[in-house]
């Protein structure tokens, strides 16, 4: 007799390595998705945030880890909980749905989840509503793509009825691509509001920002409420002295700064390139 062979594919790699191989694949197209994923509501959230100080993210030389890193700013407590909800949703949609729920609590949970499935043309119709009426519903108009994400989506469980659902490309990944355009959108824009929204705080708060003395050989022309400037003398080699200034942000040298009297609607934002005729001291700001 010949001997036992193990299990193996065409190509003579054993079963393991392919299940292995397979798994790190999907891993890897997960986490790349991921990464895009974070990078876009980082620069979203930092284009929204530097815009409200005249600013724009992209000239401040931001790298890909840089903006990526900021997408953590939109994981507050309300968005950690709400997408742990809809993970787990998720996953209790695509495995139970032909295996009976065990208990009493999950059979009551199950019901409530048949029948939110079943009412995803409640969201989607709720969703148009809102964008019909877009401007009145300002600043949470990204409530509108969420609903009609969310309808799109739910429609796509095997809980949603109608049928059997087709594997086709028009009756499966359009809508599920879809839906995921429609998610993009309500986030960008839930972003780029909270991304202003604290922006705004920032700026109430600009006292307690660290603060910035400019020591210049020669006149600056700054001005504005809360501005000082001090002449130490003609013998001084930094005969200027600028105070009353915080800092927003400092890249490769340039330092942005408000005056500590700073009105969103007119007031200036000051770039300062340090150099031999300019001098920045960093000093805390009022606690």
């Amino acid at each position: 007799m010949s001997p036992t062979t193990p299990a193996s594919g065409v190509s003579g790699q054993p079963a393991g390595d392919r299940t292995a191989a397979g798994l790190l694949g999907v891993v890897v197209a997960q986490a790349s998705f991921l990464v895009a994923i974070m990078y876009f509501l980082g620069a979203v959230y930092l284009t929204s945030y530097y815009h409200y100080f005249r600013l724009d993210a992209f000239s401040l030389g931001f790298g890909f880890a840089e903006l990526s890193i900021q997408s953590l700013n939109v994981l507050k407590v309300p968005v950690v909980i709400v997408l742990t909800v809809a993970v787990l949703t998720a996953r209790h949609l695509t495995t139970r749905a032909t295996t009976p729920a065990q208990g009493s609590l999950a059979r009551v949970l199950e019901r409530w989840g048949r029948a939110v499935v079943r009412a995803h043309l409640a969201f989607v119709f709720a969703g148009l509503v809102l964008l019909l009426l877009w401007s009145l519903i300002q600043p949470y108009g990204w409530t509108a793509p969420l609903l009609l994400g969310t309808g799109v989506l739910l429609g796509q469980a095997p809980w949603a009825g109608g049928g059997a659902i087709s594997s086709t490309l028009w009756s499966k990944a359009v809508p599920v691509f879809t839906g995921g355009l429609l998610m993009m959108w309500a986030f960008s824009l839930a972003t780029s509001q909270m991304g202003e929204q604290e922006a705004q705080q920032a700026a109430g708060q600009l006292v307690r920002r660290t603060a910035v003395a400019i020591l210049s050989t020669d006149r600056l022309s700054l001005a504005g409420p809360g501005l000082k400037v001090e002449d130490l003398g003609a013998k001084a080699h930094y005969r200027y002295r600028y105070t009353g200034l915080r800092r927003i942000i400092e890249r490769n040298g340039r330092y942005y700064l408000l005056p500590l009297g700073w009105d969103p609607r007119t007031g200036p934002t000051y770039v300062i390139q340090d150099g031999d005729d300019v001098r920045v001291e960093l000093l805390p700001g009022t606690q």
